[in-house]
């Protein structure tokens, strides 16, 4: 799911919340709401974040495997190349 659709569902959450739907809310309610919903939404951020982080990781991992691969497989040739060189 997307980070903007979490966010708008989380709103919209609290939004339809009895404990705030159609009530008049003091200054200190509607900053501890802010604080909530600010709150939240940052740590939706963080887990998206943490997400693309792993995976961009992963992505990079798996290229140093194929890079290792590559330069084991040139060793093995220059190996029987050298064997090659020598028995002649």
């Amino acid at each position: 799911m997307s980070m903007e659709k979490e966010i708008t569902e989380l709103v919209t959450r609290i939004a339809q919340s009895k404990n705030f739907a159609g009530i008049f809310m003091t200054r200190k309610e509607i900053t501890e709401l802010m604080t909530k919903v600010a709150t939240d939404a940052a740590l939706i951020g963080w887990c998206h974040a943490e997400d693309m982080t792993r995976n961009r990781l992963e992505k990079k991992i798996t290229q140093m495997e194929q890079e290792m691969n590559i330069l084991q497989d040139q060793m093995k040739s220059l190996e029987l190349d050298l064997l090659s060189a020598q028995s002649k």
